[in-house]
């Protein structure tokens, strides 16, 4: 077996272990952060499936190699529901890219598969078109589908598909694969890509690909330490830029602020010792300056507020208060 997938133990030897057992499901809802690994498992998935070596899968066959290079004719992958489609193109784009072609046969493979990204914001008269697919299945086909919060996925879809979660990478997992895959000669660089990806390996692949995503990260982090040190009207500013940018990209200002939280696991870490070559001045001073009360304090109203957002609630009042709880610093 050559699965391209890395870590995610358990969800590997699930999908497995069905497939042996000749008991692999009709509908997958993969679960997981932005680069997480959710598309990977898909294509292994199709992989699997289609693999024509003994020991599947083998990533060297003909249909492996073409499923790989996306342009095997059984293997879909559709992002209907991305923030460029409207709502009329993507129930177009549904009916023509994914419903069309399910009642067709294999052509080279064994099985035909369809992965279908970004579903998290699927409105009803999509789902109802996805839903006759899920309840009634043509035979020697596979749909899997991708989201990241399970909660904003209709329970009419959950409830029709096999769950998949896909919990984030160990850091020391993630600089395992850096570390043997890549070619890095500067170990505070690795460190630094390790630490900013969150676990997500898709996400420190696209840092060392281009350096400035790095400097993306590292300006989002540096300002959230700066609101420690901001004036209430400040604050308000800052919220109201910040409430501005979910309306324009809410998947990535989410994940931006998700990364609060690790700037508070940082400080953490610098006030019980912690050292490390990869953290600024401005870190150590600002652990200094805060008690470890305010920084757990301020970890659980971040993880409130992204609850709150996550139900929807106004976003310019959700920052707001959040922003009345950060304790201020001279």
């Amino acid at each position: 077996m050559n699965w391209t997938t890395f870590g995610h133990k358990k969800a590997i030897q699930g999908v497995y272990k069905a497939y042996l057992a000749n008991r692999l499901s009709h509908a997958y809802l993969i679960i997981g952060n932005e680069n997480v690994g959710k598309t990977t498992l898909s294509l292994d998935i199709a992989k699997l499936v289609n693999c024509t070596s003994e020991n599947k899968p083998c990533s060297d066959c003909r249909n492996c190699k073409r499923i790989d290079s996306n342009s095997h004719t059984d293997v879909s992958l559709i992002d209907i529901f991305s923030e460029k489609n409207s709502a009329t193109s993507g129930i177009d784009e549904l009916r023509e890219a994914f419903i069309a072609k399910t009642n067709r046969k294999p052509f080279e493979g064994s099985c035909r598969v369809f992965i279908l990204q970004s579903i998290d914001n699927m409105r009803v008269e999509q789902s109802n078109i996805l839903l006759k697919t899920l309840e009634e299945p043509p035979e020697d086909t596979i749909v899997i589908l991708l989201a990241e919060n399970i909660n904003s996925v209709l329970e009419t879809i959950r409830s029709r598909c096999q769950l998949i979660f896909l919990d984030p990478l160990k850091e020391s997992e993630v600089l395992e694969y850096l570390t043997t895959q890549f070619s890095i000669d500067d170990p505070v660089m690795l460190k630094n890509i390790t630490k900013l990806s969150q676990g997500r390996l898709g996400r420190a692949i696209q840092m060392i690909n281009d350096p400035r995503e790095v400097d993306y990260l590292n300006e989002i982090m540096v300002g959230f330490l700066e609101i420690f040190h901001f004036s209430l009207i400040e604050k308000f500013d800052f919220s109201q830029a910040v409430a501005q940018k979910l309306q324009k990209n809410r998947t990535k200002t989410i994940n931006e602020i998700n990364l609060w939280l690790s700037c508070l696991r940082d400080l953490l870490l610098i006030k019980s010792g912690f050292e490390n070559d990869i953290y600024s001045e401005d870190y150590v001073k600002l652990s200094n300056d805060l008690s470890f009360d305010e920084i757990f304090n301020t970890g659980k109203a971040i993880e409130e507020t992204l609850a709150l957002l996550d139900l929807n609630i106004n976003p310019r009042l959700t920052l707001d208060n959040f922003m009345l709880r950060v304790h201020h610093v001279n």
